[in-house]
């Protein structure tokens, strides 16, 4: 788990790791941005993990990424030109993924050809990352590309999002062994427009988002990939986004939602059925579905601080 406890700067980033109690990951950083960093999309395959940092400052008060990796010893900052994931060209950074063979960052870039499009940064070590200019992720006349999410998958990778043309948002998922060639797959839309949000992996893939109904979708991989939709209609005026997404090893899905900017959670079967919507602990402002087990291990947040619960799941 990532995120910041209050620091001598204002913020100080902070992660734990999961036991039978939580145990603080030392931390290394190499840049004054990193030491006032909020660690934020967190990704791991076995003991590698992967956290973007955010730090507002400069001229401008923008947000100034910083990249960390390490293990269950501890994350280490790795400083990087300004221009990375920022600059000039930058839009936005919006997906993170682990695999066996490196890691990944994904979002959107003002590419030199196509224009703002998908984006995707690999890094064999965390040290040292290029982006990917591969043609499956560029944008075109007929469409405008933008990756969500994305998930380790063996040694490669598999990110989600979706093409716009005019009104028209089609559902979309990418492939890639290293994280450099990409493969694009229009996946079918359950109803109507649809964008896939949130992936998750292991012997397949599993992803969720929304149909331009306002109604949860899920699709499976396979030799094609599946859709099915399921819960209410959310009415127009209050927008459904998907902001997480955990699975069991049974293949059950937990979907954090937010509803007029409210957070609600969700329950899908295995094979994308059995859409149920599951009470709240307590009452809150954002919520975070971090790891699944026995137990679903959910974080709220309140006007009067963060909570950690265990929340049992039907079986």
């Amino acid at each position: 788990m990532t995120g910041s406890v209050p620091g001598p700067l204002g913020r100080a980033p902070a992660a734990w790791l999961a036991g039978p109690t939580w145990t603080p990951l030392p931390l290394h950083a190499a840049t004054g941005y990193g030491r006032q960093a909020e660690l934020t999309l967190p990704a791991a395959a076995g003991s590698r993990l992967l956290a973007l940092g955010s730090a507002f400052g400069g001229a401008h008060a923008n947000p100034r990424p910083t990249i960390w990796t390490g293990s269950g010893t501890g994350l280490t900052e790795h400083e990087q030109p300004v221009e990375l994931l920022g600059g000039e060209r930058a839009v936005t950074t919006s997906g993170s993924a682990a695999s066996a063979g490196g890691y990944l960052l994904t979002g959107q870039w003002d590419h030199r050809t196509g224009g703002v499009g998908a984006a995707a940064w690999t890094s064999p070590d965390g040290g040292s990352w290029t982006l990917s200019e591969d043609p499956a992720l560029l944008s075109t006349p007929a469409g405008q590309t933008r990756i969500l999410a994305a998930a380790g998958f063996g040694a490669g990778y598999v990110a989600v999002g979706d093409v716009r043309a005019g009104l028209t948002v089609r559902p979309v998922a990418w492939t890639s062994a290293d994280g450099s060639t990409w493969t694009r797959a229009d996946l079918p839309s359950p109803a109507g427009s649809a964008s896939v949000w949130r992936v998750a992996c292991s012997a397949s893939c599993t992803a969720v988002g929304a149909t331009s109904e306002q109604r949860l979708a899920c699709w499976q991989s396979g030799p094609s990939w599946t859709a099915a939709a399921g819960g209410p209609v959310i009415p127009a005026a209050q927008l459904l986004e998907v902001t997480g997404l955990t699975q069991d090893s049974a293949g059950h899905l937990d979907v954090t939602v937010k509803v007029d900017g409210r957070p609600r959670l969700w329950r899908v079967g295995p094979h994308c059925d059995g859409f149920a919507e599951l009470p709240l602990p307590e009452p809150a402002a954002s919520l975070t579905a971090i790891a699944d087990g026995p137990d679903l291990l959910l974080a709220t947040t309140t006007d009067t601080g963060s909570r950690l619960w265990r929340y049992p799941l039907p079986r």
